[in-house]
C-alpha cells in the first residue's frame, strides 16, 4: 500500500490526502497521472525530500548532495524521474522547480505533516475515537507534532504524571475539559487556584455529579476561588479529557468501545498549545458556566 492509501485508512476518511487530489497540476479527469505524481513522489525518500529541498529555490549539485546526503550516482536517476515529469528542471549543474514542482512541493508540507503525526503513533489513532475532535481541527492535525504516550505504571495507576503537574502549578493558564472522575483532579483543581492559577474547567453532567458526589468541599473551594471558574458541558462529549496549560497539552481520547485506557497524549510546542486551545474553546462554546453549587 502506497504512503497516500495508508493515510486514508489511518483516518478512515479521506481528508488528509485534500493538498495532493486537489494540487492544480494534474488535470482532473485523468485518474492514471495522479497515481502517478503520488508514485512519483511518496515512493522515493530521495525525489520526496529533493522537491522539498528545491522549495527554497534553485541549488547546485554540490548543495544538494550535501544536504540530502546522497552521492551524484544515486540522486541523478531520481532528477531524471523528476525532470521527466516536469516536476524538477535541470540546467548544467544546477537544479529548480518547474512551475507544476512548486505547486506540488507547497502542497506536500501539510500533507507530510499530517501522515508524520498519524504514523508516529499509529495504533493510538486507529484505536481511539476521532470523532471528538471536530473536522476542521481533525484537518489540521499535523499542528500537534511530535508527541509522548504517557501511560502510568500499574503501582501509578490513578497518579497524575508529575511532571505535567509540576508544569501546570508553574503556568499563568490552565484550561480543562474531562468527561470522567480522576482521582487526582479535585486536588489539584485547588492547589492550581491555591497558586493563583487563572484555571478554567469544562465538566460532563456525568463528571460534575461524581464531583459533588465524592469531593464537594474540593469543589467548593475551586468555585470560591478568584481564579477557578467551572462550565457544564451538556452534551455527549466523547472526549475522554484535555488540560492545556503553557508549556503543553495532554489530551485522552476515549477507545473505539468507549472506554478509558489512561493513555495520554503530550504535546508540547506553540502550533500545538494553539490547537488544543482551540479544541477546548470548541467544547466551551457550547457549555455554560456554572457559579455556585
Amino acid at each position: 500500500m502506497s504512503v497516500y492509501g495508508y493515510s486514508i485508512k489511518l483516518v478512515r476518511i479521506g481528508i488528509f490526502c485534500f493538498h495532493i487530489m486537489e494540487s492544480r497540476c494534474v488535470h482532473k479527469g485523468d485518474n492514471s497521472m495522479k497515481r502517478s505524481l503520488l508514485e512519483i513522489i511518496f515512493m522515493s525518500e530521495k525525489r520526496k525530500n529533493l522537491l522539498l529541498f528545491l522549495r527554497e529555490g534553485p541549488r547546485r549539485m554540490e548543495e544538494i548532495l550535501e544536504a540530502l546526503d546522497v552521492t551524484r550516482h544515486a540522486l541523478l536517476p531520481q532528477i531524471k524521474i523528476l525532470s521527466e515529469s516536469s516536476l524538477v528542471i535541470k540546467e548544467k549543474d544546477v537544479c529548480r522547480l518547474s512551475e507544476i514542482g512548486e505547486i506540488v512541493a507547497e502542497d506536500m508540507i501539510p500533507l507530510i505533516g499530517t501522515l508524520t503525526v498519524l504514523e508516529e503513533n499509529y495504533d493510538y489513532w486507529t484505536e481511539h475515537e476521532l470523532s471528538s475532535i471536530p473536522l476542521p481541527l481533525l484537518k489540521r492535525i499535523r499542528e500537534l507534532g511530535s508527541c509522548e504516550i504517557i501511560e502510568p505504571e500499574l503501582n501509578d495507576m490513578f497518579d497524575l504524571n508529575k511532571d505535567i503537574i509540576a508544569q501546570a502549578l508553574e503556568s499563568g493558564f490552565v484550561f480543562g475539559a474531562t468527561a470522567f472522575l480522576h482521582p487526582s483532579y479535585p486536588s489539584l483543581l485547588v492547589d492550581l487556584v491555591k497558586n493563583g492559577i487563572d484555571v478554567s474547567i469544562i465538566m460532563t453532567e456525568n463528571a460534575l455529579e461524581k464531583h459533588k458526589l465524592d469531593h464537594m468541599q474540593e469543589l467548593k473551594m475551586f468555585l470560591n476561588s478568584s481564579s477557578g471558574k467551572l462550565y457544564l458541558y451538556p452534551n455527549d462529549m466523547k472526549l475522554a479529557s484535555l488540560f492545556i496549560a503553557e508549556t503543553f497539552v495532554m489530551m485522552c481520547l476515549f477507545d473505539r468501545k468507549g472506554r478509558y485506557d489512561r493513555k495520554d497524549l503530550i504535546f508540547r510546542n506553540d502550533a500545538a498549545i494553539n490547537w488544543g486551545k482551540e479544541l477546548f474553546g470548541f467544547y466551551l462554546l457550547s457549555s455554560h458556566q456554572i457559579m455556585q453549587i
